[in-house]
């Protein structure tokens, strides 16, 4: 009769033991809890970015005080002819023909 090399007959299944039971069923909790953990993070994360998103009205506050004071010094110009290329781009884009 030929034998593996644990001694185990060819035709025989042979059992694996990694471990011990409740020690694999520890460490799958502990797996599963750190991944629920991580999703709990997450999830909270992405309900702060959302109500942050929802509560703006999408205006940079900032930028409109620089450009309503630049134009109370005097100080903001308007290139018309830049102006006028970016109509033009938006209504190639929007009517493409």
């Amino acid at each position: 009769m030929v034998e593996r090399i644990n001694g185990s007959p060819v035709g025989q299944p042979r059992r694996i033991d990694s471990g011990n039971a409740s020690q694999k069923a520890e460490d799958s909790k502990d797996v599963t809890t750190s991944a629920n953990l991580a999703s709990s993070a997450e999830t909270s994360l992405l309900e702060r970015a959302r109500a942050g998103i929802e509560a703006s009205d999408g205006v940079d506050r900032q930028k409109v005080e620089a450009i309503k004071t630049a134009i109370r010094n005097g100080e903001f110009s308007i290139d018309a002819d830049q102006v006028a290329r970016a109509f033009i781009d938006l209504e190639l884009q929007t009517n493409p023909a």
